[in-house]
């Protein structure tokens, strides 16, 4: 197996469920884990374990639900890291309960959109000069397979809202993310792929569903692990999207470029609406 031997990797939503597995396991193969977190409490209590148990790691706490405290995050990265050979995307909300209501972030957009693709979107844009400095820069993104069409002209979600549709809709985003940043990061070296890491871990975003689980967090892990592992332009398809262990079709928009450019548009005039109102 490869070891991450030296190697820095960022994990977001690293406390809990399949983040955790992951810092854990890279840690004891040697990487240095940026440990990310929104609970400085719970941030520190699992850098201070895992460095006593002979890991190396740095804790960052930020509330990707603000996108102030991820460009605060993105920043500190930079200031205090040299590079990052391996950029995890993991944190995300779940569908949440049967018939929840619509949430909102810090800046008063949807909730599962803000943190799973927004947050992203931003951080990784933020990281790429410290990916473009790692030999074989990786960029992991923890997507799904419950991929749903969005409607650009409604990314509040304002007109119509159901929990799974949200999730699905920052997932499809969040697939078509990796395949632009895949054609523009390409040149560098930098390998981009998506995951779909399991079918319901027992994590608390299944237990708020309240499905039952049909897989592990080990088998999420491997499948992320494995793209974490390989080497830039290997055996891993560069810009594409993997269901478990297996190559796979995304959603239909997610490989349609004027989707994908309809996408990008609403993204950025949604962040520099954002921007102009802090």
């Amino acid at each position: 197996m490869v070891t991450m031997d030296r190697d820095i990797v960022l994990v977001t939503g690293a406390t809990s469920g399949l983040g955790l597995r992951l810092a854990e396991t890279l840690a004891a193969e040697g990487a240095t884990v940026l440990v990310h977190g929104r609970d400085a409490t719970r941030v520190h209590a699992l850098s201070e374990r895992l460095n006593a148990a002979g890991g190396s790691t740095h804790p960052y706490c930020a509330d990707l639900a603000s996108l102030r405290e991820v460009r605060t995050f993105a920043q500190r990265v930079v200031d205090e890291q040299p590079r990052i050979d391996v950029l995890i995307n993991n944190a995300g909300v779940g569908p949440g309960p049967q018939d929840g209501e619509r949430e909102l972030s810090a800046d008063g957009l949807e909730l599962r959109f803000a943190v799973g693709y927004l947050a992203p979107y931003v951080l990784t844009r933020a990281l790429v000069p410290l990916v473009r400095r790692a030999k074989a820069g990786r960029v992991v993104n923890v997507g799904s397979g419950a991929q749903t069409e969005i409607d650009v002209d409604d990314l509040g979600m304002a007109g119509f809202y159901n929990g799974w549709v949200a999730y699905g809709r920052a997932k499809l985003a969040l697939a078509s993310l990796t395949v632009d940043l895949a054609a523009e990061l390409g040149p560098y070296g930098i390998t981009v792929s998506c995951v779909h890491p399991a079918d319901l871990m027992p994590t608390s975003m299944v237990r708020q569903t309240g499905l039952a689980p049909q897989s592990t967090v080990e088998q999420g892990a491997e499948a992320v692990l494995r793209l974490v592992h390989s080497a830039a332009g290997g055996d891993m398809a560069h810009g594409h999207y993997y269901n478990v262990l297996e190559p796979a079709q995304p959603h239909p928009d997610v490989m349609c470029p004027e989707k994908r450019e309809l996408l990008r548009g609403a993204t950025e005039r949604l962040l520099a609406h954002q921007a102009g109102h802090h």
